[in-house]
């Protein structure tokens, strides 16, 4: 027992950013993908799964060699203007991503209510209800405490997509065939573009808030570079979850949305869709999956701005102090001001998962150049295909925010 506590204490912080990662932004843009292309696009999970594992791990060496953050390291050794850009550029996006998250969750749990108990409670209570409650739970928790909860939310998530993909398993020849790279054509009935789709699921996947918040693990861990081993094994269990939970509501929106000429603009739809084809028994599992999702993702969404603030302070992250309990109130009540508002969720779940395309390269290319940077360095040298590697990542970054600006524009000039 005591190896086995040892064990799961291990790999928690990589269980945490599967919480943060694939959250119902993963699952907008996987069930919108398998809905409206099939597997056409599961060739780019696997692709933004490796690069996830490969730059967890580097920003770890990172962080384990100099004792900084990345925010920190760009800030002392770059510029503090594009620190503070950086900060200023994700917390708009993620206040987006509230709002969007937390709209999912309340439609979700509204129609499952209404369909399954005959409960009729409207979107905006539910809104208030789950806002309030997860605040409630930042309030009286710290870390480790959302560490826990995340892990038995990713347990019932990973169960609940896997378990519904396997009730209807499409032939092994199916699925590699979506592993080879293409861009799918528009597809009709559909309200964001493929560039916008391929953009938003690089950009929910190589999640550029999941190394910066990877940087502040492992600096609040102590890892230092004697326990590489330990953060390639968390960072390996962690970028495989995300491949196999992704590609598993990608494979359940195909074989029965696809399948049946069905497209689909609103996760919530799945509910009235899935139903009649795939059974009562796998639309309870899967919206189960799709509420440990939200509630996985929106937790740690709402803390990632407190805590940029504090990184960039170079102050210990403490979502206890009033400063980061009034602002953690304030991006309560602004998420839960969005559903009212009547945001279409989807959407802006989409625009700001591609906006986190766009803003990843500018990450990429700081690491790039910190890593390189043999005084900031402390017995941690990068080797020279490291180097060609991370310049491919960063091409391939590049490109993926380029087609997530014009899927964009194409997008909001249809509105």
């Amino acid at each position: 027992m005591p190896k086995l506590k040892k064990l799961v204490a291990s790999i928690l912080p990589g269980i945490f950013l599967i919480g943060y990662n694939v959250g119902t932004g993963s699952i907008t843009s996987m069930s919108k993908s398998g809905a409206n292309f099939g597997l056409d696009l599961l060739w780019s999970i696997l692709i933004s799964c490796v690069i996830t594992y490969y730059l967890i791990t580097l920003f770890s060496s990172y962080t384990m060699a100099s004792g900084k953050t990345i925010i920190q390291g760009i800030k002392k050794h770059i510029h503090p203007l594009l620190a503070i850009t950086l900060v200023v550029a994700l917390s708009i996006i993620i206040v987006t991503a509230l709002i969007g998250v937390l709209g999912i969750i309340s439609e979700v749990f509204q129609v499952w209510f209404q369909s399954t108990f005959n409960i009729q409670i409207s979107i905006g209570a539910w809104a208030m209800i789950v806002g309030f409650s997860l605040y409630i739970l930042m309030w009286v928790g710290n870390y480790s405490f959302f560490e826990k909860i995340l892990a038995i939310l990713v347990a019932i998530m990973g169960l609940a997509f896997i378990s519904t993909m396997l009730m209807n398993f499409p032939s092994i020849n199916e699925i590699f065939g979506g592993l080879v790279p293409s861009i799918p054509k528009s597809a009709e009935g559909s309200d964001n573009s493929p560039l916008v789709i391929v953009s938003g699921m690089v950009g929910t996947t190589v999640s550029v808030f999941v190394f910066i918040i990877r940087t502040q693990i492992v600096k609040e861990t102590s890892w230092t570079l004697s326990d590489n081993k330990l953060q390639k094994r968390d960072a390996f269990i962690s970028a495989s979850m995300m491949f196999i939970i992704s590609a598993a509501v990608m494979i359940t929106a195909y074989t029965t949305l696809y399948a049946k000429g069905l497209k689909l603009n609103n996760v919530i739809d799945m509910i009235g869709l899935l139903e009649p084809i795939a059974g009562k028994a796998a639309l309870t599992v899967f919206v189960v999956g799709i509420i440990a999702a939200g509630l996985s993702s929106h937790l740690p969404n709402i803390l990632v701005i407190p805590w940029l603030i504090s990184d960039y302070k170079c102050e210990v992250r403490n979502t206890q102090s009033k400063s980061n309990r009034i602002i953690l109130f304030i991006l309560t009540l602004l998420s839960i001001a969005g559903v009212f508002w009547g945001v279409k969720p989807v959407f802006i779940m989409m625009l700001s998962q591609a906006c986190i395309a766009v803003v990843l390269p500018i990450v990429i290319a700081s690491i790039i150049y910190l890593i390189n940077n043999k005084s900031i360095l402390k017995g941690y040298q990068i080797k020279k295909y490291e180097n060609i590697i991370l310049f491919a990542i960063l091409a391939f970054a590049i490109y993926m925010g380029v087609l997530g600006i014009q899927g964009l524009i194409t997008d909001l000039a249809k509105l």
